[in-house]
């Protein structure tokens, strides 16, 4: 048995806050657990098909990576796939909150893949049935049923699967309920580098309840966690605006002017923000971060994602008539007790979170996020907290869908930085030039353009505070 070999609950999900903090394993034995600081999942939902993508970034050796996912349903070889990393890059960069060094002063609105077949159909041992092998891209496939947990833990920790005694009873819950497993370790030809991103592995399945198995992952987890979920829905009847059913909602306060980038750390700074709200909510707990159909934003990023994206994270049918979620949900080992259930709202309304970078620009336009660094740059700089004169703008509202057009941007990560300048926006009180963006690393993607068809009429930074 390999004693490095860790076990990945799909669900582990990006860190926030430090790396750390972000997706850790259950790693017996081994004094230096695999982590994982981007991991992040895709769910395209239309009627009762699933098709469910989780992406891995692991720190360490890609060739321990392994996981185990329960699924409703035997899959065979044809409903397991491998994507292009850069599809999870693009909707990170899509929908991630904004930072935007020129926020200006106008506010703008942002089938049945399932088969019964023989599978293989041998015997793991007592109490557990290999369905089926398979070989899919980078990945080793095994399908199983079991009617045993603690001989499907005995089967996994024989299998190079770092197992914790701790989840048994968890797979015993999984197996009353008919559940089977897909284990999925990388292959030894695989050529992966270490500290790469993995191919993401997507599966494909019936099943009525609009549901994720998160108990194997809070148990995987020893301390707060963070999980990044994109939820493709129709626009019409059940579809729209995704939420989390049986998990509290919070929003995370927005537009207003954080802190000055390379001087101030934005993923501490947003901490702030999502925090409070978060541990009001019981610790485990939601917000959406972006909503909308196509380009439905604004401001927008600068980075883009393509028909063949939404097309390839299993969206049927035109993808202009897709509606996108990303929901960051953060949960504890003891709070997270029950798996996540998902729902189309049959709501479209859109929303981009977005802060104001501190420089002159935005704080004669913008109010300062209170107790953050944007505060007392501004104090220091002389600029009140409140203009009180009908001063306009935002970061973004939240709301409304922009018209796609315009708005060139970048994107930042913590490697590569390409800068370019948006389409910019004026209106009759000065303080124009809406467009040009910048970035912040991690869940960041930086610099946007402020994408409005029309301007609305401008707030005050009175009414801006009101909303936050």
């Amino acid at each position: 048995m390999n004693p490095t070999r860790a076990l990945l609950s799909f669900a582990c999900a990006l860190g926030l806050a430090t790396p750390a903090a972000a997706c850790p394993t259950v790693a017996n034995g081994n004094p230096e657990p695999l982590t994982f600081d981007t991991a992040q999942v895709a769910i395209a939902r239309q009627g009762e098909l699933t098709t469910f993508t989780v992406s891995i970034n692991p720190q360490g050796d890609a060739g321990e990576f392994a996981l185990v996912l329960p699924v409703p349903a035997l899959l065979t070889e044809s409903d397991i796939r491998v994507l292009d990393t850069e599809v999870f890059a693009r909707l990170n960069g899509y929908t991630g909150v904004l930072t935007m060094p020129d926020a200006g002063c106008a506010s703008a609105g942002g089938g049945d893949s399932s088969s019964d077949g023989d599978g293989g159909g041998g015997d793991g041992g007592s109490g557990v049935v290999i369905e089926g092998e398979y070989l899919v891209g980078d990945y080793e496939i095994t399908i199983l049923s079991a009617t045993d947990p603690e001989a499907l833990w005995s089967w996994l920790e024989a299998n190079d699967y770092n197992v914790a005694p701790a989840v048994i009873p968890a797979l015993d819950r999984y197996i009353d309920e008919g559940m089977y497993f897909m284990a999925a370790k990388v292959s030894p030809e695989a050529t992966a580098a270490d500290g790469t991103p993995l191919p993401p592995l997507q599966v494909r399945y019936l099943e009525e309840a609009f549901s994720i198995p998160l108990r194997l992952a809070a148990l995987s987890s020893p301390g707060e966690q963070d999980m990044i979920a994109y939820i493709l829905m129709d626009q019409g009847m059940g579809g729209g605006r995704a939420g989390i059913a049986n998990y509290p909602e919070f929003t995370v306060p927005d537009q207003c002017v954080w802190g000055e980038p390379g001087v101030d750390d934005f993923a501490d700074f947003y901490d702030t923000r999502f925090r409070p709200g978060w541990e009001e909510a019981g610790y485990a707990a939601w917000a959406v971060e972006w909503a909308g159909g196509w380009y439905d934003c604004s401001p927008c990023s600068g980075v883009t994602i393509t028909d063949e994206d939404i097309l390839a994270l299993g969206y049927d049918g035109d993808p202009w008539e897709h509606f996108l979620t990303r929901v960051h949900f953060r949960y504890t080992p003891d709070t997270a007790t029950e798996d996540i259930v998902f729902y189309g709202s049959g709501l479209y309304e859109a929303q981009t979170q977005s802060y104001a970078d501190a420089n002159p620009s935005n704080a004669r336009c913008i109010e300062a996020c209170p107790d953050s660094p944007g505060e007392a740059w501004m104090e220091e700089n002389g600029y009140p907290r409140d203009t009180g004169d009908g001063g306009d703008g935002a970061a973004g509202d939240g709301g409304g869908g922009g018209d796609g057009g315009g708005g060139d941007g970048v994107t930042d990560d913590e490697d590569d930085v390409d800068d370019a300048d948006g389409d910019a926006s004026t209106d009759d009180k000065g303080c124009g030039g809406c467009a040009s963006g910048g970035g912040a690393a991690g869940l960041i993607s930086g610099l946007v353009g402020l994408l409005g068809a029309s301007l609305r009429r401008r707030r005050t930074t009175a009414e801006l505070h009101a909303r936050v």
